[in-house]
């Protein structure tokens, strides 16, 4: 019995074949495509490299170039860019991969629609100091002159992963300035107008977190650092990576100017600011701001900062720079105040009881702060003058002492009307090392002088002073009944300098318990 086998008609015949028409055609175009690319992408390695020697005037070096079609990107590697041929300095782009997402229209034109870079370095060149411009050297690489009547390309969008930016100092000896970008993204970027950014950095000292937005171009093919750059910021950062402060820093600030120059401005914020080293109290610590960014040097000039230290004022210019092969920068800075608060000033170093004192203080110093690797208070180097004026003891026994001795400095020991006497301190001064010394400390009170020389230990608190008391009244005079009788032959020998009594005293103990005692054999000799 034969089997039933099916019968195709002519119509299911021709749709077998038909199928397998398109089988094949749909293999031989495959095969077809990737030969196409492959024997494109010698035309798009050419291709790019023309494209970026127009768009940024350097010569280009770039290793292998891929093509995929679905989706259209190219991806590439080792790029290397030489501004205007240079091999004097850096490169100014070098480029690990990149890959560029196409539409079809894009090879064919001069608009690319997205760029990832990863590893990406920039080193933007200086200009000459004398005449603007360094001499350009001559290009020897074999390249025929530059084509630059096509079309600049555009990029509608960049972004970048592990990007550094390198400003090349122009000045020998100083570290170049160097910004760690972990993401970078740029739309619209081209060699003619101007394209907004958004970046976000890495502060290594003190460590923390920069995000900026702003508009970058358009880019100056001619000198890169001339390139315009505005914006705003704001910093978040750790004050506990500098050794012996504690804080959390908050700032947010505007730039403007070139990536060479930028005048920057803004505010910052620390809630709770410690010198952790003299175990005081915390503070909250503001600052307004000013200052132009070198970017050839990473140089700052503080042009002007005005802090606010718990109640206490104080306004500040100076520099911040770098050395060549030491980390971090040095901070050189002047300081002037009219109205600090000696109480607050004086829990900031210790935290231990009431403030001894209270008063304002007058301030005008240099402060120095080099880099290092060892704690604030070893780096640190501040002279100047400071004064202080109403000031008066918090402890009634100490502020007792004072009113006595104002009551006999003036020749009126039981006189109970000279009460809450208020001092004067003024003197010159220098700290280093952790260690304050006085150059003509001087303490006024209503009737008495006490002039002092020395040194103040701030991490031991200990004081080591000598000097001289000066009293208007003579010695008889700063007591009374028989005590004021057996003085009087003493008047002549104490009556010096033009005061009723001289007295040659030290001042030892600690700042919080301070001890006074009288050199009596100096007092007696000296003329």
């Amino acid at each position: 019995m034969r089997a039933n086998l099916p019968v195709l008609d002519p119509m299911s015949r021709r749709v077998r074949l038909a199928i397998g028409i398109l089988g094949g055609l749909t293999v031989a175009v495959t095969v077809g495509v990737v030969v196409a690319l492959r024997q494109l992408e010698p035309r798009l390695h050419a291709w790019v490299i023309s494209t970026l020697t127009q768009s940024l005037e350097s010569e280009i070096e770039l290793g292998p170039v891929g093509l995929s079609w679905y989706p259209l990107r190219l991806t590439a590697r080792d790029l290397i860019v030489r501004h205007h041929g240079r091999t004097d300095i850096p490169p100014l782009l070098v480029v690990s991969s990149f890959t560029v997402d196409l539409q079809p229209g894009d090879l064919w034109g001069s608009t690319v629609e997205h760029v990832h870079v990863d590893g990406m370095e920039i080193h933007i060149p200086p200009r000459d100091q004398v005449t603007g411009k360094r001499p350009m050297p001559k290009i020897t690489m074999g390249h025929g002159p530059r084509d630059d009547s096509g079309a600049r390309v555009v990029v509608r969008r960049l972004t970048a992963t592990n990007t550094r930016l390198v400003m090349v100092p122009r000045i020998e000896g100083k570290n170049p300035k160097v910004w760690d970008i972990f993401e970078l993204e740029i739309e619209n970027l081209s060699s003619t107008s101007e394209s907004p950014f958004r970046a976000a950095l890495v502060n290594p000292i003190p460590y923390g977190r920069i995000e900026s937005t702003g508009r970058f171009g358009p880019w100056r093919s001619d000198e890169p650092s001339l390139t315009a750059l505005a914006g705003e910021y704001t910093f978040a950062a750790d004050l506990g990576t500098i050794d012996g402060l504690e804080g959390q820093l908050n700032a947010v600030g505007q730039m403007n100017g070139v990536l060479e120059k930028i005048a920057t401005g803004g505010e910052t914020r620390t809630e709770a600011f410690r010198l952790t080293e003299l175990n005081g109290r915390s503070l909250p610590l503001t600052t307004a701001y000013e200052a132009v960014v070198d970017g050839t040097k990473g140089d700052v000039d503080l042009t002007r900062v005005d802090v606010a230290l718990g109640r206490s004022h104080f306004h500040a210019t100076g520099t911040v720079e770098g050395t060549k092969g030491i980390r971090g920068k040095r901070i050189v800075v002047n300081v002037t105040s009219k109205d600090a608060d000696l109480a607050e000033l004086l829990q900031l170093v210790s935290k231990d009881g009431p403030p001894p004192a209270v008063g304002m203080v007058t301030l005008d110093a240099a402060f120095d702060l080099p880099q290092g690797a060892a704690k604030v208070l070893d780096r640190v180097t501040i002279e100047g003058s400071v004064g202080a004026d109403r000031l008066m003891f918090t402890d009634s026994g100490v502020q007792e002492k004072i009113d006595t001795l104002s009551r006999r400095a003036q020749g009126r020991p039981n006189d109970q009307t000279i009460d809450e006497v208020a001092s004067h301190v003024s003197s010159r001064f220098a700290l280093r090392k952790g260690v304050l010394s006085y150059d003509g400390l001087t303490f006024d009170v209503q009737g008495a002088t006490v002039r002092l020389n020395g040194s103040h230990a701030l991490r031991s608190k200990t004081l080591a002073l000598s000097g001289e008391v000066l009293l208007t009244a003579s010695a008889s005079q700063t007591l009374t009944g028989l005590k004021s009788w057996l003085l009087k032959p003493l008047d002549p020998l104490l009556r010096k300098h033009g005061a009723g009594t001289r007295l040659v005293i030290r001042v030892e103990g600690t700042q919080d318990k301070p001890k006074v005692t009288l050199d009596l054999g100096k007092t007696i000799r000296s003329n």
